[in-house]
């Protein structure tokens, strides 16, 4: 009889977060039970789909975003505390997730959010999961905070990134945690260990050159001959990705995952969320990565 719970810890990352997607469906195709989620950010929002079972209606739904679909999605708004209110989406997320409570999952499942006064982490497991997805998503300047018992919430990633203690708080045994947000200065050897074939490989390089040249250029390492000064989203969400990775490896030194997966997808910026099959090939590959690792964990092996 199976008795070893495996978790699944799914961090922050906006739209490099639709390789949750690519890595859970590459683990049950392992034959890797998850027993266990427990979600940061975009991985909350992932994750909850996940843990009721809903995860094929939401890849169907990303699946068909187009660049103009993201657009119409988001509400902008200036005076509510952050650039968009973030009702049209979760609108939309609600029809794809009608469950409404952590009762209702099918997997034990836990998002993390910060107390925007206290600065500390809270724990949702339990109440309105619609309710702590969206606070977990409330990225700081972005999407307005969520107020809770007389406090505002926020994103998070800003204290939490990629949330192995509150997978292991829920019971896991064995935690897999997959990091979106790991330094994305890729060389060549580093894309060809994923097994890519030739051209595939020439194709990431090159792209994931262009896309650092283009991010060097913007924000000064390298001075065009008319330099462009980064724009106002640029300078939050790399400066917030600076800030996560900095605190999420000091969280990890302390409490390191079994397994930890790390999507290779640095060409899709914040808010490319009509990407997600690139999103989802590269969450599939991490997997493929550590397969070797993963096995003992299937079904047959546990």
């Amino acid at each position: 009889m199976r008795t070893v719970k495996i978790g699944l810890a799914l961090g922050s990352g906006a739209a490099r977060g639709w390789s949750h997607i690519g890595v859970i469906n590459a683990l049950e195709r392992a034959g890797i039970e998850i027993d266990i989620v427990a979600g940061c950010s975009i991985g909350s929002l992932v994750g909850a789909a996940y843990s009721c079972g809903r995860l094929s209606a939401l890849e169907s739904w990303v699946r068909a975003f187009s660049y103009w679909d993201v657009l119409r999605l988001m509400d902008v708004s200036w005076q509510r505390g952050g650039l968009l209110r973030g009702e049209r989406v979760f609108n939309q997320y609600r029809q794809i997730l009608p469950f409404t409570e952590f009762s209702q999952c099918e997997k034990r499942f836990g998002a993390v959010a910060t107390n925007l006064s206290t600065g500390r982490e809270l724990w949702f497991t339990s109440g309105n999961m619609h309710h702590a997805v969206r606070a977990s998503c409330s990225m700081p300047g972005l999407m307005s905070p969520v107020a809770h018992n007389g406090y505002w919430l926020v994103d998070g990633a800003v204290v939490n990134p990629v949330p192995i203690s509150l997978t292991r708080a829920l019971g896991a045994d064995v935690v897999i945690a997959v990091d979106l947000q790991h330094d994305a200065h890729l060389m060549q050897q580093d894309l060809m260990s994923l097994n890519l074939t030739q051209n595939e490989t020439e194709s990431a390089v090159g792209e994931t050159l262009a896309w650092h040249k283009r991010l060097r250029a913007r924000l000064g390492r390298i001075t065009p001959k008319r330099p462009v000064a980064p724009t106002a989203m640029e300078i939050m969400s790399t400066s917030i990705q600076v800030l996560e990775n900095r605190l999420k490896r000091n969280r990890m030194a302390g409490d390191p995952p079994d397994i930890l997966l790390q999507p290779v997808c640095p060409q899709i910026s914040t808010l490319d969320f009509h990407r997600a099959d690139a999103a989802i090939a590269a969450g599939q590959l991490a997997v493929e990565k550590k397969i070797d690792e993963l096995m003992p964990l299937a079904r047959t092996s546990v």
